[in-house]
């Protein structure tokens, strides 16, 4: 048998990465096991230890992508310009847009174990998304739409309001469309909840 190109390693540990991704949706880390991901990815077990030393640094790999795209997606949206409101639309978008697709394992991001080499990487990267959200809001300032105390702070509370609505989805059975949840998060975002009076 012919060793894989580069090219195609890359495939298969993207392909390893799907399928535990699919697993870890589908039964959560702590059911997650090589066996299943190898099963569902159609390879060997030992062939998943070629690229992973065990179920800890593949999660990781998954999350790392995931946090690498979505890096790349911010990056983008903070390039593109445009006025200050429709970029926090577009933002905001974004962000809700990211949970919906990940909606069966963002939740399992703050439980994680993480340890091993890839622990720093992956909070790395958590922080620079964090980083380019505040970015974006600091255009949003620039632009005159917002009033920013502190960028960062701002970025993650805007985070969490959008997180959060996946939550209220699962709780209270509700599934407002995406547009309606984004224009709901940018009220309280922009005006808080106080009575205007």
């Amino acid at each position: 048998m012919k060793p894989l190109t580069d090219s195609q390693k890359r495939e298969r540990e993207l392909a390893i990465q799907r399928a535990a991704t699919r697993v870890l949706a589908a039964k959560g880390f702590e059911a997650l096991t090589m066996e299943e991901v190898a099963r569902e990815a159609g390879v060997a077990k030992g062939t998943l230890f070629l690229y992973y030393k065990g179920k800890e640094e593949l999660v990781q790999a998954v999350f790392s992508a995931m946090a690498e795209a979505f890096g790349a997606e911010l990056r983008g949206l903070a390039a593109s310009g445009g006025a200050p409101e429709d970029l926090l639309d577009r933002t905001i978008l974004a962000l809700l847009l990211h949970f919906d697709r990940k909606r069966d394992i963002t939740g399992y991001s703050g439980g994680l174990p993480l340890a091993g080499p890839r622990r720093e990487a992956l909070r790395e990267l958590f922080a620079g998304n964090m980083q380019a959200i505040a970015g974006i809001l600091r255009l949003c300032a620039e632009g005159g739409l917002l009033d920013l105390e502190d960028p960062l702070f701002a970025a993650s509370a805007l985070f969490g309001l959008c997180r959060g609505s996946n939550s209220y989805a699962r709780a209270a059975g509700r599934k407002l469309p995406v547009d309606e949840r984004a224009r709901r998060i940018k009220g309280i975002f922009l005006n808080g909840m106080r009575k205007i009076q």
